[in-house]
């Protein structure tokens, strides 16, 4: 069982759901004890068991059903049914286990700053990326990571409950940035890019016409529509936008001023 909730433990770390299998109750004959565990992970893979055979194939089957549905739920088997010559019956607790959210946070400025302390208070895991030496020391050593705009390190994002927010100190960064994030193949569940209304129709002007897909959860401009112009203000005002995706309720956004705005805005 250690083995299996430090799977847990590394998984979240690393933004993957997972489902957590659990033997709750067995009645006659079969290969499963009370307190087997097994855990599914997000890309398939299973640590620990259930039990093995039929049942095992099963219940993996079930996890993967359940983990794409975000669900959890209590099941019985009867090991006839299954395929098993046992005859006994097993009921598991499928429990859906969300990876921790992560902020990944493009640019240590004051607003990069500004966001990444709020953002703690949230409970997020936080990145924050820049190519200047000097921000490191304004940040915990585990969160920072200098690196190239130009070539992020994609294959190290989270896999699941990512949020992005790209504010480094350049036009031209910012866009790369950007570009990179919609085409790294990762499902991020938010996507926000600051600037004015101006910058951002021009960005996404120039990503429609390299053939890039723009996604309905692209937030830019970045944040609710409150007015924020301080570093605190602004975090605030990107905050309230991701709480209110995570927690599916609709929200005055920057963007929305976006389609109402006149081309020369």
């Amino acid at each position: 069982m250690e083995d299996v909730l430090n799977q847990y433990i590394l998984a979240r770390e690393n933004g993957q759901d997972c489902l957590l299998v659990t033997v709750v109750q067995t009645i006659g004959a079969g290969p499963a004890k009370v307190g087997f565990k097994l855990l599914y992970r997000a890309d398939g893979v299973t640590f620990g068991t259930v039990g093995g055979g039929a049942l095992e194939a099963q219940a993996i089957e079930d996890a993967r059903q359940l983990l794409a549905s975000q669900s959890s739920q209590l099941k019985e088997y009867d090991l006839t049914e299954v395929g098993m010559c046992c005859g006994g019956r097993i009921t598991l607790f499928f429990e859906y286990l969300p990876a921790g959210r992560t902020l990944l946070i493009f640019g240590g400025g004051h607003c990069g700053q500004a966001l990444a302390s709020m953002a703690r208070l949230l409970g997020f895991r936080v990145r924050v990326y820049d190519n200047r030496e000097q921000r490191r020391a304004l940040f915990p050593a585990e969160e920072f990571v200098l690196c190239d705009f130009v070539q992020l390190p994609t294959d190290t994002f989270p896999t699941s409950n990512a949020f992005v927010a790209i504010m480094t100190y350049n036009h031209e960064f910012d866009s790369t940035v950007l570009r990179q994030i919609l085409t790294c193949r990762r499902n991020f569940a938010y996507i926000g890019l600051i600037g004015s209304i101006n910058k951002v129709r021009v960005t996404r002007q120039q990503l429609e016409s390299e053939g890039i897909t723009i996604p309905d959860n692209l937030f830019a401009p970045i944040g609710l529509n409150i007015g924020a112009q301080t570093p605190a203000e602004i975090a605030i005002a990107i905050l309230g936008e991701i709480i209110g995706v995570y927690r599916q309720k609709p929200v005055d956004s920057m963007r929305d001023f976006l389609q109402k705005a006149s081309p020369n805005a």
